[in-house]
């Protein structure tokens, strides 16, 4: 829209004082009559002027309408023609010239009344009634006044840098020119007006809300940890959506109804109940009330102050029902937090907040009566900035309120950011194209954040440029010829087109890709230190937390009796030992001589008792001797020749040594001693907990637990290697494909933020894990961990040497994996 200024002929009958000014904008004209003398100026419109043009050839009231009819196409009634001569009488806008003209001459005799015992002038008004020869005719326009104000209720009428009064400009529902499309419901003046004189005496109860407040507010905070923890639980049960419902019945309602109430008790006007978008996309109810322009700074206060204060008592409903209803009524504690936090988060984010365009900052600026409160502070602050001298009143007051207000609007973007960053990197599992989203959308929101305060400053100065065309800043006399507009450079236009082509041959550069996930960390090698053998602790070499070598021993078991029964087995093994030897070593020469030896007197005594018999015989024959002798003698022979049978026998016994079974027995015997005493030299081994490779010692104060009793098999510590760590990789299910056992992986965990980790995958995991963030496979790699520093436990997100591609694939995967999987399963 350009807006032009130009000095143009005053019409007659006009003072000579007056300058006389167009002022075309956009396609509306209007004129503003300057009077030097008294600094003063006066809006008239174009149809007003044009009848001041053509008055001195006009004597006549019919001939003034036709010519006015044949001008703009339409008629116009005396009555407004009186009118508006009868206003610039009342503002003495007429010269002595006037009294020769028929039709001004009766609006230059001033006259009187008597009021109250004073002589007052009266108004031509009444006069410019008794000289209408004629009504309004049908499709008359309506009349206007020399300077006419905006009317209330049709934005339409108000021009786009008009300046409402403190708390209606800008604010929602209440400027004509915030009007949001709504679903209509009901018309809210009748349901209004029937529920003031109700709820009208409710108004007393705000002398009780501070104490309701103060008593809310000390409850949350001497319960905040218990308050967070159930609005946290009630967050993670409940979605975005249900909240969004709640708070449109509960909160939004109640604001809009007591909104309306106030504007009902101010005697504004109240549009029909209906539900419209805020911020394009999240709903809420509105009712438009119009005709603010009569209300008083009081009112317009109040008609902030009202909602604020709502938004409080809900708060301390809130939280006085979740308190009192808290493990009884589950239901009611439960309507009590989302009514406490849902107010809070209002409060202290929009409606309270007055460095937002809420009722908090409507109740700011209307409270300093300034409707342009931003604009003002951001002009303050851009001067502040540029060295400049302020011509605005408290400028360091307005400069922080600009620089709070900067902060603040820079922290929402940071996070939102950070959230929409979060959702799509960390759930979403978008890699590299959420990272150019999240980047996009920052640059974005930065971007429109900026725009917006420059559209605010520039407002606040159009707004200054109308006011100063209203009160009489306008150019000179010489200022007939606008200003020619200095040449634009082409400096940007040039680099524009090369950050386009950079950006380009950006997207061709080779790009190191990696696939990543959060991680977390196991140990290579884990143990539990403990003993099957119950007993007293009597050493421990270790209080906890040390690293230790392989080998070294950590703490002993009592073992007497173990000791004992090892030196009763070492006795019994050597004697069975001596006999298994003594078996081994026969037949020895000695035993063999001596079965020899007596084989030989064995012989010879068989010898000698056979060669009696014979004889003994002969002499028996001869009956020298008796029967029995010759029996005696033989039985005697035959007992020798047995002998010598025997001794044979023995002979070839000694001399075949012991039995193969009788030495095997034997040995049997011995191993089993030695396995018997193995099992119990094992039971004593294991009373000494030695650590099973280098590694630390997770359990502390160990040494407490000297001479204490430990039971079978209870674990005595904890210990794990350090030299290596596997790090168990959650890698999206997407990405898997780019990542091969043996490929490098860099992980960063959250303790140690600024450090790097390099280890390699060990290997893949074959099967895919369902997750509440998607599908991902389980990469299990090994790091080093030379110095110890990572601990099992820890987390963090780790990265996978895929290869390398160009920029615009890499950045692209999500999308390229979209087309080439989803659409391609649309197509036949």
């Amino acid at each position: 829209m350009s807006d032009q200024t130009k000095l143009v002929a005053l019409p007659a009958y006009l003072p000579r004082r007056l300058q006389a000014f167009r002022i075309v904008r956009g396609d509306k004209t209007s004129y503003v009559l300057r009077d030097k003398l008294a600094d003063k100026t006066y809006d008239v419109e174009q149809w007003q002027f044009f009848v001041l043009e053509v008055l001195p050839g006009c004597e006549t009231a019919e001939k003034l309408l036709s010519v006015f009819a044949d001008r703009f196409g339409r008629e116009i009634s005396e009555h407004e023609v009186m009118t508006f001569f009868a206003q610039l009488a009342d503002q003495k806008l007429l010269d002595e010239e006037a009294a020769k003209h028929p039709l001004l001459k009766p609006f230059t005799r001033q006259g009187y009344a008597l009021e109250q015992g004073l002589v007052k002038p009266k108004s031509f008004e009444e006069l410019a009634v008794k000289m209408a020869s004629q009504g309004p005719k049908p499709g008359a326009a309506p009349a206007a006044a020399p300077a006419p104000g905006p009317t209330p209720g049709a934005p339409d009428e108000l021009p786009e840098d008009a300046v409402l009064p403190a708390g209606v400009n800008e604010a929602d529902s209440l400027d004509p020119r915030q009007t949001r499309q709504l679903f209509k419901f009901f018309p809210m003046q009748p349901l209004a007006s029937r529920l003031l004189p109700i709820l009208e005496p409710v108004k007393y109860a705000i002398y009780l809300l501070p104490l309701v407040a103060l008593v809310a507010l000390i409850l949350a905070l001497r319960n905040f940890d218990t308050l967070w923890s159930d609005v946290n639980s009630l967050r993670s049960a409940t979605t975005l959506a249900v909240h969004a419902l709640f708070s449109l019945v509960t909160i939004n309602l109640a604001v809009v109804l007591t909104q309306s109430l106030v504007a009902q008790k101010f005697r504004a006007s109240l549009g029909d109940f209906g539900i419209g978008l805020r911020f394009g996309f999240f709903p809420r109810f509105m009712v438009p009330i119009r005709h603010t322009m009569q209300l008083s700074r009081r009112e317009r206060m109040w008609m902030h102050a009202g909602p604020l204060l709502t938004r409080v008592l809900l708060f301390s409903i809130g939280v006085l029902l979740w308190y009192n209803a808290r493990g009884r009524y589950e239901g009611l504690a439960n309507i009590g937090l989302g009514l406490t936090f849902l107010c809070a988060v209002n409060l202290l984010v929009e409606g309270g907040n007055p460095l937002v365009k809420g009722n908090g900052y409507h109740l700011l600026a209307a409270f300093v009566d300034e409707p342009q409160l931003r604009g003002k502070a951001y002009r303050a602050f851009l001067d502040r900035v540029r060295g400049g001298a302020s011509t605005e009143r408290g400028q360091m007051l307005l400069t922080t309120f600009a620089l709070a207000s900067f902060v603040y609007a820079y922290l929402v973007v940071l996070l939102i950011v950070y959230v929409s960053g979060h959702f799509l990197i960390k759930e979403m599992r978008l890699g590299g194209a959420a990272l150019i989203v999240v980047v996009a959308l920052g640059v974005f929101l930065a971007m429109r954040t900026t725009n917006r305060f420059k559209m605010i400053t520039r407002a606040y100065e159009r707004s200054q440029q109308f006011e100063r065309w209203r009160k009489r800043a306008l150019p000179s006399e010489t200022a007939d010829a606008a200003q020619a507009e200095a040449p634009k450079s082409r400096t940007w236009y040039y680099m524009k087109r090369a950050l386009v082509v950079t950006f380009i041959l950006l997207l061709f550069l080779p790009y190191p890709y990696d696939a990543g996930g959060d991680f977390e960390i196991f140990p290579a090698a884990r143990q539990v230190i403990t003993t099957d053998i119950g007993g007293v602790v009597e050493e421990v070499n270790y209080d906890g937390g040390e690293s230790v070598a392989k080998g070294m021993v950590i703490a002993r078991v009592a073992s007497t009796d173990l000791t004992a029964q090892l030196q009763t087995f070492d006795a019994r093994i050597a004697a069975q030992k001596a006999v298994v030897a003594e078996l081994k070593s026969k037949p020895r020469k000695e035993e063999v001589a001596v079965a020899q030896s007596d084989l030989d007197i064995a012989r010879q005594r068989a010898q000698f008792s056979g060669e009696r018999v014979p004889r003994l015989e002969r002499m028996y024959k001869e009956r020298t001797i008796s029967f029995e002798e010759l029996d005696s003698a033989r039985k005697e022979a035959e007992v020798d020749r047995r002998e010598v049978t025997s001794r044979e026998a023995s002979l070839a016994l000694v001399k075949a040594g012991t039995p193969p079974d009788r030495i095997a027995a034997e040995e049997a015997t011995l191993q089993s001693l030695v396995q018997q005493r193995a099992e119990i030299e094992g039971r004593a081994g294991r009373t000494v907990m030695a650590m099973p490779f280098d590694g630390t010692i997770l359990s502390l104060h160990l040494k407490d637990r000297l001479n204490s009793v430990l039971d079978k098999g209870a674990p005595f510590a904890t210990v794990e290697a350090v030299g290596s760590m596997t790090v168990e990789i959650e890698v999206p299910e997407s990405e898997i494909g780019y990542v091969k056992v043996g490929a490098s992986v860099r992980v960063r965990p959250n303790a140690f933020n600024d450090r790097t980790f390099v280890g390699k995958v060990d290997r893949i995991d074959g099967n895919v894990t369902v997750k509440p963030t998607g599908r991902i496979v389980k990469v299990i790699a090994v790091v080093d961990n030379h110095y110890g520093e990572l601990k099992s436990g820890m987390t963090g997100y780790a990265k996978v040497d895929a290869g390398t591609m160009p920029v615009w694939q890499a950045f692209s995967q999500a999308v390229v994996r979209f087309v080439n999987v989803q659409v391609w399963s649309w197509l036949p």
